[in-house]
C-alpha cells in the first residue's frame, strides 16, 4: 500500500516537472517568434528592406519560422531588385500562402525581370485568366519574330593594295550587304523550335598590277533551324542545324605574264554547299548559367570540331547587369591549320528607362567559328581576328528595336616579288546593323 502511494507521488512530480519544462520551453520560443514577426513587419511597413533582410536571415539561423517569414523576405528581394533571390522565396511561400494571387503575380515577374522567361510562361498558364490579363501574359504558337539587315564599309580597297609593295596579284573582300529573318516557335511548354535565314552579299575583286583581272558580287545563303528542350530544375538541352550556299570566284585573265610563268589561278565560279550541327546543355542556378556545347562543320574543305564554355552571369539578381565570358577551341583535318582558340566577353548594363547597351569583345582566329547556338557563323572568305561592338536596345512592351556598331580586323593575303611571297595584311571591316524584334 505505501509503495504504491509512493509511486503515485513520484510519478506526479516526475509529471509536473516535465509539464514545467515543457512550459517553459514554449515560453522561451513563443517570445522569439513573436519578436522576429513584429520586427520583420514593422521594418516591412518601414520599407527598410535591407533591415527586414537581415532580421528574416537571423531568424532562420535560430531556427524561428512563422507563415509570413517567405513572403516578407521575398518582397523585400524584389524591391530591392534582385529578382533571382525573390524567385527562390516567393516558391517557398506559395507552400505557407498558396492561393494568395498577389504573390502568385509576383512570381510571375520576378521569373521574367531574372532572365527566367520560360519559367515564367509556364507558371502564368496556371494563374487565372484575371491575372493573366492584370499581367499582360497571352500564349502564342508564335514566340517571335526578329528581321535585322545592316552594311559592312571595309578598307580592303584601292587604298590598301597601293601600299603593298611589288604586287602581283591580290584578291580583296570588301564591302557587304547582309540581311537576315528569324523565327520562333512553341511546340509546347517546354519546347521551342527556331528557324532562321542569313543572307550575304560581298563585293569581291581580283587585281594584278595596274589592272583589274574580275569584279563580282559573291553570295552566302544561311538556313538554320534549332530545338530547345527547358527540363525542370532548370536544365535545358539542344541542338540546331545549319545549311550554307557559298559561291565562290576563282576567275582569271590568264595573262601572257602567268603562262609564261606556269601559274594560274583556276578560271571558275563554283557554288560550294556545307553543313554544320551543334549541341549544347545549360542549367540555370540563380546568378549564374554555365552552358558547354559542342560543334561540326565542313567549311573549306575541311572538318571542324568545335568545344565550347560559357558562363551567363547575374550578378545583381536581375537584367540591369548582366555579362557571358565564353571560351572556345575549334580543331580541324586540315595541315595548313593549327587549333584555333577564341575568347569573347559580353557585358549588358540597363541605361535608363527601357534602354539598355550590350558591348562585345571577341578575340582569335574565328574562321568557321560557331557561336550562338549555331545562328551566328564566321565561315567567312577572310579570317576575323578580332572583333568589337556596341549594342543600343530600346524595348517597348512587344517591340525591340536594336542598333549595333561593330569593328572586326581581318586578314587578306597576296602574292609578292613575281609570286614568290605569300603576304599576308590586316585590315579593317565597319558595320552598322538594325534589328527589329516583335514577341507575342
Amino acid at each position: 500500500m505505501y509503495r504504491m502511494i509512493f509511486i503515485l507521488i513520484m510519478t506526479s512530480v516526475f509529471g509536473v516537472t516535465k509539464g514545467q519544462k515543457t512550459l517553459v520551453n514554449t515560453l522561451n520560443n513563443n517570445p522569439q517568434t513573436y519578436y522576429y514577426d513584429s520586427l520583420s513587419f514593422a521594418q516591412y511597413q518601414r520599407q527598410d528592406y535591407k533591415s527586414l533582410i537581415a532580421t528574416l536571415k537571423e531568424a532562420e539561423q535560430l531556427g524561428v519560422t512563422f507563415p509570413y517569414l517567405n513572403y516578407r523576405k521575398a518582397i523585400a528581394y524584389y524591391e530591392l531588385k534582385n529578382y533571382a533571390e525573390a524567385v527562390k522565396c516567393y516558391e517557398k511561400a506559395l507552400y505557407d500562402v498558396p492561393n494568395d494571387l498577389f504573390l502568385k503575380e509576383s512570381l510571375y515577374s520576378a521569373y521574367l525581370l531574372s532572365g527566367q522567361s520560360v519559367k515564367a510562361d509556364i507558371f502564368a498558364k496556371t494563374l487565372p485568366k484575371i491575372s493573366q490579363e492584370n499581367l499582360g501574359f497571352s500564349s502564342s504558337f508564335v514566340d517571335f519574330i526578329r528581321i535585322s539587315g545592316g552594311y559592312i564599309f571595309s578598307d580592303n580597297d584601292e587604298k590598301m593594295r597601293n601600299n603593298i609593295a611589288n604586287l602581283d596579284t591580290i584578291n580583296q573582300y570588301q564591302d557587304m550587304m547582309l540581311g537576315g529573318i528569324t523565327l520562333g516557335f512553341n511546340l509546347s511548354d517546354r519546347v521551342k523550335l527556331n528557324a532562321g535565314y542569313n543572307l550575304f552579299n560581298t563585293k569581291f575583286e581580283r587585281f594584278a598590277p595596274n589592272s583589274l583581272q574580275h569584279s563580282d558580287l559573291l553570295s552566302q545563303h544561311q538556313f538554320n533551324l534549332g530545338m530547345e528542350f527547358h527540363l525542370k530544375n532548370n536544365f535545358s538541352w539542344g541542338f540546331t542545324g545549319g545549311f550554307y550556299a557559298i559561291e565562290k570566284n576563282n576567275k582569271s585573265t590568264n595573262s601572257t605574264l602567268d603562262r609564261e610563268r606556269r601559274w594560274s589561278i583556276p578560271s571558275s565560279q563554283s557554288n560550294f554547299y556545307n553543313l554544320s550541327a551543334l549541341v549544347f546543355f545549360s542549367k540555370r542556378f540563380t546568378y549564374v548559367m554555365p552552358e558547354i556545347s559542342f560543334a561540326y562543320s565542313d567549311f573549306a574543305f575541311s572538318n571542324q570540331f568545335q568545344s565550347k564554355l560559357q558562363l551567363t552571369y547575374y550578378p545583381f539578381g536581375n537584367l540591369n547587369f548582366y555579362g557571358i565570358t565564353s571560351g572556345a577551341i575549334i580543331l580541324n583535318n586540315n595541315e595548313n591549320r593549327s587549333k584555333q582558340t577564341i575568347f569573347s566577353q559580353n557585358l549588358g548594363v540597363k541605361l535608363v528607362g527601357n534602354m539598355w547597351l550590350d558591348g562585345m569583345v571577341s578575340i582569335g582566329n574565328h574562321l568557321n567559328y560557331i557561336t550562338d547556338r549555331s545562328f551566328v557563323v564566321y565561315d567567312t572568305y577572310d579570317p576575323i581576328k578580332f572583333i568589337s561592338s556596341l549594342s543600343l536596345s530600346y524595348y517597348f512592351k512587344k517591340i525591340t528595336i536594336s542598333g549595333t556598331y561593330s569593328w572586326t580586323q581581318r586578314e587578306g593575303w597576296a602574292f609578292t616579288n613575281y609570286y614568290t611571297e605569300f603576304l599576308k595584311y590586316n585590315y579593317n571591316n565597319q558595320l552598322v546593323n538594325l534589328a527589329i524584334k516583335w514577341n507575342f
